[in-house]
């Protein structure tokens, strides 16, 4: 008998998936990413009002990991949501739901922030998203673990949007 090592590649090697599933999520996440940023306008304004402009990376920063943020999260939908995998379709499901109403919030929270200007309000927004993606990323991990550790890994870029947003709320 031969040992087997485990990589990270392997992580979701027994899940099967449709390829029409990854290729529809990712984009139609990403066209409703890129829509809510568009709507927004530009993000200048705010990071000066509230001083955080100097404190954080320029808004190209931001645009460029927020549409690979957005084409990532369409991959992971996509390649659960179409994924076959027998007994885990509690999970899919399960996942699938927090992760749209995380993304919900997700597209809320730009056009909140910089277009509203309501702070404290995309502050609670944030808070919400973070709590979905954790959500998610545990129902993604029974599925596949490489796509929830890929939400895990957003949970941490959330973490630190929410720390950025508290620090707007306490500047004003």
């Amino acid at each position: 008998m031969r040992y087997r090592r485990k990589s990270c590649f392997n992580l979701c090697s027994r899940v099967k998936t449709d390829g029409r599933a990854v290729i529809a999520g990712t984009a139609i996440v990403l066209a409703f990413g890129l829509l809510s940023r568009f709507l927004s306008g530009s993000p200048l304004y705010m990071l000066r009002l509230t001083g955080i402009s100097g404190k954080i990376p320029g808004v190209w920063f931001f645009s460029l990991v927020w549409c690979l943020w957005y084409a990532f999260l369409g991959f992971s939908f996509g390649f659960v949501l179409g994924s076959h995998c027998p007994g885990r379709a509690v999970h899919k499901y399960k996942g699938s739901l927090w992760f749209v109403l995380m993304l919900v919030f997700n597209l809320v929270w730009y056009p909140l922030f910089f277009r509203a200007g309501a702070i404290f309000t995309s502050l609670v927004d944030a808070a919400i998203i973070l709590l979905f993606c954790v959500l998610t990323a545990l129902e993604y991990y029974k599925v596949c673990k490489g796509i929830g550790i890929l939400m895990f890994c957003h949970g941490f870029w959330l973490f630190w949007c929410l720390t950025i947003n508290c620090i707007a709320f306490f500047s004003i």
